[in-house]
């Protein structure tokens, strides 16, 4: 770091511990801008993270936002991959954030493009959806929660499998429809191929489920050594679990005749077709029926 960004550095902390936080602020923007403009882009996004860290240790969460964004676009423009310095900056700087802070939601979304465009995978870093996961997990919004989750690491899974039961539990229907919150995470693994994830998620609810309501339940040797807790009132919750043993197995047959087992219950459960019709093509090379067009086979028929 040279003695010039050194400095600037400094006098952008004086400012801010004096409480000139909307100078500090605009006069990081300030030079930040003129870095870009010299395509000193490591000066640029040095200081941006300097200021961030010195406005949010002082509590000041949307100024910090604002500067936090801007490093992603430098990182962006400057094409800076995905490492262990450029995440690490990022993960150090949301850890100092209120879970509250309503501009986080803008941020994942921003780190998802960024780390999906310059890291190897499409959907984005996974330690990152895993590092914003959580923290929406601890700030009760379910949904960023669960869509970051199920593309993190395994250490998301438990996370997930947790905030699923909870989130159940404080539905009016409770515990009835406690499976229809375990699919969620289930049948999102699943659609990722990430059969791990979905067996620690699916222990992890059942676990708390078990704790909390102690129901009738039945230990079931389902394929080789794999043993499984079945629920007497509890269908979906079986079905939930041999689906995981289906898609480790890969055999069609096994899948098909648990769709026929569990026919009536899945069918009250449109919303689940297109997650299962996914899994039935992934993991075992069912293609779903093609949607019947009434032209399509009135005009059909006239040529046979």
């Amino acid at each position: 770091m040279s003695t010039k960004l050194e400095r600037t550095i400094a006098r952008n902390d004086e400012k801010i511990a004096a409480g000139e936080f909307y100078d500090a602020h605009q006069g990081i923007r300030t030079v930040a801008n003129r870095y870009v403009k010299q395509k000193a882009y490591n000066d640029a996004i040095e200081v941006l993270y300097k200021g961030a860290e010195s406005l949010l240790k002082a509590k000041q969460y949307a100024s910090a936002s604002d500067l936090v964004l801007y490093i992603f676009e430098v990182y962006t423009i400057a094409e800076i991959p995905v490492d262990s310095v450029s995440r690490n900056r990022i993960i150090s700087l949301i850890q100092l954030f209120d879970v509250h802070e309503p501009t986080l939601v803008k941020i994942s979304n921003e780190a998802e493009t960024w780390s999906g465009k310059f890291g190897p995978v499409s959907s984005g870093d996974a330690i990152l959806h895993n590092l914003f996961g959580t923290v929406f997990a601890k700030a009760d919004e379910g949904y960023e929660a669960e869509k970051n989750l199920l593309l993190g690491t395994k250490e998301s899974a438990p996370v997930l499998g947790k905030m699923l039961f909870d989130w159940s539990a404080e539905s009016k229907d409770a515990p009835q429809d406690a499976p229809l919150f375990l699919s969620r995470g289930v049948l999102g693994y699943l659609g990722t191929e990430n059969i791990r994830d979905a067996t620690v998620c699916a222990q992890t609810f059942l676990n708390a489920f078990d704790v909390k309501h102690s129901p009738a339940t039945n230990n079931v040797e389902a394929a080789g050594d794999s043993v499984i807790t079945t629920y007497d009132a509890y269908p979906l919750f079986n079905f939930l679990q041999l689906l995981i043993l289906a898609c480790r197995s890969k055999n069609p047959e096994t899948f098909k005749r648990l769709h026929t087992r569990y026919a009536q219950q899945l069918s009250q459960l449109p919303a689940w077709t297109p997650a299962l019709e996914k899994i039935g093509q992934v993991y075992f090379g069912i293609v779903p029926k093609r949607q019947g067009n009434m032209l399509e086979d009135l005009m059909g028929s006239f040529f046979k």
